[in-house]
């Protein structure tokens, strides 16, 4: 018992008073009071024990558990976008698949070309189709290598300018700009194709991607008038469906 106290009086000197030497009272020198000692290294403990210390470990505890949480939940918001980009990248290439087999079926339904102009159609088919070359950019787009998608696509329309693949080629490339999140350039190309391709299955799409774009640069207003353009051109389209849930999305998130 004297030993803890002794160590407890050691301790609050070396907390709070310069060395001390007690000296018997005959001598004149001031003896200090055991008993303030001891209370003082009380309060010291108390403020050490205290339950405000406690609170704040505990509430460090809760926060570093909720930056854990904020974290994990972050991840997987991130994997659920990409997994969403994925489906949408793969359901347009589907499509343009489909679209693709559609025309050809139709063309072998068309009537028989006259044998002296046999080699001419297939001469031109083979010199300004360019579907090979279409087919490899295209599968770029599906494996996500989108730069060199726009490279591929950017050649495309170079070399075959008579292709009956450009105005597709031509939304693909703006589809692969938008992918990687150049939604100006986006913008540019899609209305290129609604510009020099007014009849192309692609322009209702074209324009639903203009008005995403537009949404993406926070440009509400552009945005607005895109979706509805789609809605009021081509009103029983699924490019118009679209449209029209994207408007309402920005009703309820107070966009002007």
């Amino acid at each position: 018992m004297m030993a803890s106290c002794r160590g407890r009086w050691l301790l609050a000197g070396v907390l709070w008073f310069p060395p001390l030497s007690v000296v018997s009272g005959a001598e004149g020198v001031e003896v200090i009071d055991p008993g303030s000692l001891e209370q003082r290294l009380q309060r010291i403990e108390r403020i050490v024990e205290g339950q405000g210390l406690s609170e704040l470990l505990s509430q460090m505890t809760q926060l570093e558990a909720n930056v854990r949480r904020l974290q994990g939940e972050s991840e997987e918001l991130r994997h659920e976008m990409d997994n969403l980009k994925r489906q949408q990248r793969e359901l347009y290439v589907d499509l343009d698949q489909r679209l693709q087999k559609l025309n050809t079926s139709r063309e072998s339904l068309s009537p028989v070309v006259p044998a002296e102009t046999a080699d001419e159609v297939a001469e031109e088919v083979l010199v300004d189709s360019g579907e090979q070359a279409y087919q490899v950019a295209l599968g770029l787009l599906k494996e996500g290598h989108y730069e060199e998608a726009i490279a591929a696509f950017d050649q495309f329309l170079q070399q075959y300018p008579d292709s009956r693949y450009r105005p597709n080629a031509q939304y693909w490339l703006g589809e692969a700009r938008y992918m990687l999140g150049d939604f100006n350039d986006a913008v540019g190309t899609f209305q290129a194709l609604v510009e020099q391709y007014p009849e192309s299955a692609k322009v209702p799409d074209a324009m639903l991607k203009q008005g995403l774009a537009y949404y993406e640069l926070a440009q509400w207003e552009q945005a607005k008038a895109q979706f509805q353009a789609v809605m009021t051109r081509y009103p029983a389209s699924t490019a118009s469906r679209l449209a029209e849930e994207r408007l309402e999305k920005m009703k309820r998130e107070d966009h002007p």
